[in-house]
Parts: C-alpha cells; sequence; structure tokens
C-alpha cells in the first residue's frame, strides 16, 4: 500500500511540474527569455510558467523568431515590444493587461486586438495587414499601422485617439470626425480624396502628402502648426485661422497664392511647383525663415518680404524671374477687411465668465460662435453695427473657442 502511494505521489509531482511549464516552441524566443533569465540551462522547448506569468514588460526585438507561442502564459503583460522579427500571426488573446504593444516590421497578415481593452498604444507597421479592427480598443490613444495594404480603417470608436499614423496604405477615405483629441495626424501615401478635420481643433500636425485632395477646410483647426500636403491636387489654401503655422510643404499642387504675411512663427515653406502668381511671407520676422523654395512656379514675379535686400541661409531658392519687394500690389497682400480682425482685442483670457472683445472697426453684422474642446456649439449670436461685444458665458470651466465672422466672409478663431 506504502508503495503504490508513493508511487501514485511520484505521478501527481510529475504532472504538476508538467502543468508548471510553458510550451516554446521556437527556439530563438527561447533564447531571448535564456538572455533576460526567464529561462536557464539548455534550449527545450518549455519556460517555467511561474518565471513568466508575473512578467509585465517584454523586449525581443530583431531576435530572428518567427513563432511567440507560449506568450499567452505572460498573462501579467502591460508592455511588448517584438519588432523586425519573422512573425506571421500573434496570439494575444489571454493577455488583457497589455497596454503597449509594438509588432512593427513583421510578416503579420491579421492581427487580432479584440481582447486586449487596455491598450493605449499600438505600432503594427510595416506589416502585411489588410484589416484592423480597433472598435473595442476604447482607450487607445496613439496608433501607427503605417505601410500595411489597409483599405479601411475605422477609428470612430476610439475617441480618446490623440496620434494616428495610417500612411502607406491603400485608403480612400478616413472619418476622423470623432477623435476630437487629436493632436498629430498622418495619412500620406494613400488614396484619399476628401478630409474632413472640421472637429479637430485640437489638431497641431497634419501630414497627408501623396493623396487626391482637391482642397482641405483648416479653419476651425487654430493649434495647427504644421502642414504637409505635397502632391496632391489643392487650388487654394486659407492660413488666416492659423496663427501658430512654422512649416508649411505644399508643392507639386495647383495653388496660385500663398498668404502667410500673419504668421511670425514661420521657418520652413516649399512651395515649389505650383502655379503661384502671389506669395506674401511679409510677417515682420522673415528672419525666423531657414528654408524656402518658391521654384517651378514661373508666372511668380514677385514675393513679398519685410526687406527685398534679404540676406538671408543658403536654403533660399527662387526661379531667375522672381525677386522680393515690400509691396508686390497683388491680390496676394493683406486688405483691409482682414485688417479689422486682425487688430481686434480679447480680454480677459483667461476668463471668469465674462468676455470683452473689441473689433477696432464698426462693422455691420458680426457672428459670434461659441464651441467646446469637443466642437459642440455652446451658443451662436449676431450683432449689427458695433465695435465692442461683450460676452457672458454659462458655462462649465474648460477650454473653449471662439470663432467671428463679418459680413464679407472673414472669419477668425480665438483660443
Amino acid at each position: 500500500m506504502k508503495k503504490t502511494l508513493a508511487f501514485l505521489t511520484i505521478i501527481f509531482s510529475m504532472n504538476l511540474v508538467t502543468a508548471q511549464t510553458t510550451g516554446i516552441p521556437d527556439p530563438n524566443f527561447e533564447q531571448a527569455l535564456i538572455s533576460l533569465g526567464y529561462d536557464s540551462g539548455l534550449q527545450d522547448g518549455v519556460v517555467l510558467t511561474s518565471n513568466i506569468n508575473t512578467v509585465t514588460s517584454l523586449e525581443v526585438n530583431n531576435k530572428n523568431i518567427s513563432d511567440l507561442t507560449g506568450i499567452e502564459d505572460f498573462t501579467s503583460l502591460d508592455s511588448l515590444s517584438c519588432t523586425y522579427n519573422q512573425l506571421t500571426s500573434l496570439d494575444l488573446s489571454q493577455n488583457t493587461y497589455l497596454s503597449y504593444l509594438n509588432c512593427y516590421n513583421n510578416q503579420l497578415t491579421n492581427l487580432d486586438v479584440i481582447q486586449n481593452a487596455s491598450l493605449t498604444h499600438l505600432k503594427c507597421g510595416l506589416n502585411q495587414l489588410s484589416s484592423l479592427n480597433i472598435s473595442q480598443n476604447t482607450a487607445l490613444t496613439s496608433l501607427a499601422c503605417l505601410n500595411n495594404q489597409l483599405t479601411n480603417l475605422d477609428v470612430t470608436q476610439n475617441i480618446d485617439m490623440k496620434t494616428l499614423g495610417c500612411g502607406w496604405n491603400l485608403l480612400q477615405n478616413i472619418d476622423i470626425s470623432q477623435n476630437t483629441q487629436l493632436e498629430n495626424f498622418s495619412c500620406e501615401n494613400n488614396l484619399i480624396n476628401s478630409l474632413n478635420v472640421s472637429s479637430n481643433l485640437n489638431l497641431e500636425d497634419i501630414h497627408a502628402a501623396h493623396n487626391q485632395l482637391t482642397a482641405i477646410d483648416i479653419s476651425n483647426n487654430i493649434l495647427l502648426n504644421s502642414l504637409g500636403v505635397y502632391y496632391n491636387q489643392i487650388s487654394s489654401l486659407d492660413f488666416s485661422q492659423n496663427p501658430l503655422m512654422w512649416s508649411v510643404v505644399c508643392f507639386n499642387n495647383q495653388l496660385s497664392e500663398i498668404d502667410l504675411s500673419q504668421h511670425p512663427l514661420l521657418t520652413l515653406l516649399v512651395c515649389r511647383e505650383n502655379n503661384l502668381t502671389c506669395l506674401n511671407i511679409k510677417n515682420g520676422m522673415n528672419s525666423n525663415i531657414e528654408h524656402l523654395d518658391a521654384t517651378g512656379n514661373s508666372n511668380l514675379t514677385c514675393i513679398e518680404v519685410d526687406n527685398p535686400i534679404w540676406s538671408a541661409p543658403l536654403g533660399i531658392l527662387i526661379d531667375p524671374q522672381t525677386s522680393f519687394n515690400t509691396n508686390c500690389n497683388n491680390p496676394c497682400a493683406v486688405g483691409i477687411e482682414k485688417k479689422y480682425l486682425s487688430n481686434l482685442s480679447i480680454y480677459p483670457n483667461p476668463t471668469k465668465g465674462s468676455i470683452n472683445i473689441e473689433l477696432g472697426a464698426i462693422l455691420r453684422d458680426v457672428k459670434a460662435t461659441l464651441t467646446n474642446g469637443l466642437g459642440q456649439v455652446i451658443f451662436t449670436k449676431e450683432y449689427t453695427s458695433t465695435d465692442f461685444i461683450r460676452l457672458d458665458i454659462d458655462a462649465p470651466n474648460g477650454i473653449y473657442f471662439l470663432q467671428l465672422q463679418t459680413e464679407s466672409g472673414e472669419v477668425i478663431t480665438k483660443k
């Protein structure tokens, strides 16, 4: 009887040991775990589960791994980086605590992150994904899925998204109207012919080069400071509501005029290969400009600047027929009507509830619209024949945007 009990004990112990190990069939993955101290000895295709089930961060980049089987027992994993490997599949259904995933540069044709509701950062670029379902990843704040084969990308459920990079895919359109927290957006090298950014009031950077855009309205994006829309078919760009703009790269379009005279932060402007007839960069701070390329505009004879004798860096490129002048006497110059709103004064800002607006001149009709950070209209009021407006705001504390529109259609937005 004692021998029988001893034998059963041995068998139970053997089964217990087996139950406490995790299979790691890929030798390169196991070697990576050995190097990290989660496994020891010679490669035997298994690792003690107790060595890995409390690991919160795992980095196995560039290890020639083709199979991450065993990752399912890293049940406490919060961060996983497995870039530059040979992965064709990745099962993360058991890694429910995962908040950061970087699987850039593999050979993934499918990526299922439906079970990873805690995911806030996802980098899955340079794979072979034709679809990506992130509808359940409502905590996602950053997505980089560039260089795949995506034909559709639904981000309408990811309302906390701040950074979105989906360039070098096959997208024909993308709806970012619900992503009101978005700060950085890039969709270059797709097939997009229309892009609505009117709801994205927090946008600071837009990169939409190499698409099929014929227009882009950035009048609501008053925080925008960098715009890249080269290689499109855009015929006009209005920067009047983007006072923070420092970088504009818009070459190879169909632009006839560019006015950046109200943008003292301007540092970079590349507008070559357009149809420019006027270019105004007389902003009072031309000394800030580090690079200007206006070549390839055969009808551009004059560029309006602070000083025609412009001692500029070697990064200033213009055509032989083009010269600098303080007054080019063309439609690009700042008009009288624009000076009305450019001279307005708004105070106090921040405010405790009341705002005074001095328009600088008597205007016949002025429409004031206040929106919150989500793009929701708080109120709209119209004023007649006035040079002063006082607004009393009954709304919770927060960031708001005040838009003023004159009878001539001039619009200005203030934060």
